[in-house]
């Protein structure tokens, strides 16, 4: 299905346990995630990665962050694409840049990008730029809820690793629409059925599940032919999956 071999792909993580562990944000909390002490933190825990959130600051940075307004982690009124990356990271909103230097390898970094415009903007030029002047392409996945931003990156990188993310209620027309040419699904856990999985695998495509928040949804995530899981108990995850390792279990 996908003639050139992608840099960076979750189905084929040799010496890595499965499904891969990312912490979701690095780890939750309001004045906490996104930070580079919550993804330091996350892998010191066992996880393979962190997911984060990417969108551009006014200046045209690649900063990470998840909302569009500053208040709910910052405590502070305003948009952030209203102020430079430099005033940004006063406030302790991280670079793409800062965050790819302070995570060397071999840290897996699933990066979301918050764009959800018809038309580009360069976004998603910088953000491939900054992974290959990090020297990172072999461990970055780029996922986006919008399908326009992945064929955008199809046309900048077509070796970049392009995730379909879904939310309930509409995987079934994104995900089989196959706009971008997407190399894997990046699901809530609740859209995961079986006939579904057996679709994707047959398109060839990554599964990478998202929602498992709980200690049951962990355990339920685990027993599926999933590549990844992204979830905001990286720790309860990384000990589930090792004592399921030294069961024979191992999916």
């Amino acid at each position: 299905m996908f003639p050139l071999r992608i840099r960076c792909d979750p189905r084929r993580t040799p010496g890595r346990l499965r499904p891969l562990i990312l912490g979701h944000r690095g780890l939750p909390g309001d004045r906490v995630e996104n930070r580079l002490e919550s993804f330091k933190a996350c892998l010191a825990l066992g996880a393979d990665g962190v997911e984060c959130d990417v969108q551009a600051a006014a200046d045209g940075v690649p900063v990470v962050i998840h909302d569009a307004t500053l208040q709910r982690t910052t405590g502070r009124p305003g948009r952030v694409a209203d102020h430079p990356a430099s005033r940004l990271e006063e406030w302790g909103i991280p670079s793409l840049a800062r965050v790819l230097e302070a995570l060397p390898a071999p840290a897996l970094l699933n990066l979301e990008i918050k764009d959800f415009g018809a038309r580009g903007r360069g976004l998603e030029r910088r953000v491939l730029d900054l992974v290959r002047a990090a020297g990172a392409e072999d461990r970055v996945l780029i996922s986006s809820f919008n399908p326009l931003v992945l064929a955008r990156l199809r046309r900048l990188d077509p070796r970049a690793y392009r995730g379909q993310l879904t939310a309930p209620g509409w995987v079934g027309a994104v995900a089989s629409a196959g706009v971008g040419s997407p190399h894997g699904v990046h699901t809530h856990l609740d859209q995961v059925t079986p006939a579904r999985l057996e679709a994707w695998r047959r398109r060839g495509l990554a599964v990478v599940v998202w929602g498992a928040d709980t200690v049951t949804a962990l355990e339920q995530v685990l027993d599926l032919d999933v590549d990844a899981v992204i979830t905001d108990l990286p720790a309860e995850a990384v000990h589930l999956r090792q004592r399921r390792a030294a069961a024979g279990r191992p999916r």
